[in-house]
């Protein structure tokens, strides 16, 4: 709340600049998490489908059913952690193919020259909070690939959260393959 009073202070002041788009990137939980925590809401089918790890920085994705005595939303729930944090993503399945999509568009563009080394990280646009995308409210998952060879790494990260979730030696197709798998899930359930 103080946050956004400062931000409509400082963008009230005259001559002020301001680029950031209300309400603030990763502000809102998403509609699937919006959805699991209502009371009337319980699981209908889960499971766990793939798991990245890399000493104690885990993220398990799980695909999942949820519904109430109205409606159902299908999607997957990422549990990310590590040795300091921790944080739960949930993205519906059109998030859910958002974010597959974008892997293939990071893993294609580091296959073009020029793309980024050494500590360059690459995301994809459907990540950037600058493009004022509509679901850039939403705490749903960020990627970015660091690094270069030897030295790389997928890095996860709630949008709108301060903690990343660092795993060494792995790219966007490790994600992208469990994300594949937990859609073909959910159309057999």
């Amino acid at each position: 709340m103080i946050s956004k009073f400062l931000f409509t202070l400082v963008c009230a002041a005259p001559f002020a600049l301001c680029l950031q788009s209300e309400p603030p990137v990763g502000s809102e939980p998403s509609p699937m998490e919006a959805f699991a925590k209502e009371s009337s809401v319980h699981v209908v089918w889960s499971g766990e489908i793939g798991r990245l790890e890399r000493g104690a920085t885990k993220a398990v994705i799980t695909a999942l059913i949820l519904g109430d005595s109205a409606r159902q939303m299908r999607g997957v729930m990422i549990d990310l952690s590590n040795v300091s944090a921790k944080d739960r993503i949930y993205l519906d399945e059109e998030a859910t193919e958002r974010t597959r999509a974008a892997m293939v568009e990071i893993d294609d563009a580091l296959a073009r020259p020029g793309a980024p080394g050494g500590n360059a990280c690459m995301g994809a646009r459907e990540f950037w909070p600058l493009y004022d995308w509509p679901w850039n409210k939403f705490h749903e998952l960020n990627v970015d690939f660091c690094g270069a060879e030897p030295n790389t790494a997928l890095v996860l990260s709630g949008r709108g959260k301060d903690a990343a979730f660092t795993f060494a030696h792995m790219g966007p197709k490790d994600l992208a393959t469990i994300l594949v798998a937990a859609a073909e899930q959910l159309k057999q359930h």
